[in-house]
């Protein structure tokens, strides 16, 4: 054997030593990836987890009631059809009175919203919300009028006549009762 074939096996080995250890940086790099994606996911799970279960806890104690303007010759509606109203599904305006519909909803996720939405429309809020920029884009229909509070929905459906609304049964004081009328209560 010369000399220069020995170089040759040497610089062959050391070529073959660096493709493996490249080989095995990219496999190091791999788990890594894998085991932080693994991660990642365990962890979007149990806050999935956690948060259906403090939605399970939320929204179920809640008794709510389905407000209109007293102006509105409606004096009941079941469930289905504050569905159908709440939603313009096959109207826009009221009958009799040949109002405007205005559903009135709350800025921020609360119980009342979640039991309404739940109960009643029997949705979820993100379906709530695409519905209605659905029938804005494709009916030019004003959005829900949204509020802070029960207080601030209250005082719109009572000078509104179209008006459709949620709020806490609590929210039912002697003032209240002078301005909107009940509709459906929901427990």
């Amino acid at each position: 054997m010369e000399g220069g074939e020995g170089r040759g096996i040497v610089i062959n080995n050391q070529i073959k030593i660096k493709e493996q250890q490249k080989v095995m940086e990219t496999t190091k790099s791999n788990i890594v990836l894998i085991l932080s994606l693994a991660a990642t996911i365990i962890l979007l799970v149990l806050l999935s987890s956690f948060s259906t279960r403090e939605n399970a806890t939320t929204g179920t104690n809640a008794e709510i009631i389905i407000i209109a303007n007293p102006g509105n010759p409606i004096t009941t509606l079941s469930a289905a059809q504050v569905k159908e109203f709440y939603l313009r599904e096959k109207t826009r305006r009221w009958p009799a009175i040949n109002k405007n519909i205005r559903p009135t909803d709350r800025k921020t996720h609360c119980e009342e919203q979640e039991v309404f939405y739940k109960k009643v429309l029997g949705m979820l809020a993100d379906d709530v919300e695409r519905y209605f920029i659905s029938r804005q884009y494709q009916n030019a229909e004003k959005s829900q009028d949204k509020f802070a509070t029960d207080k601030e929905i209250i005082e719109f459906v009572g000078t509104e006549v179209g008006a459709i609304g949620f709020v806490n049964a609590a929210s039912l004081n002697t003032e209240a009762k002078g301005k909107i009328k009940v509709l459906l209560r929901v427990n």
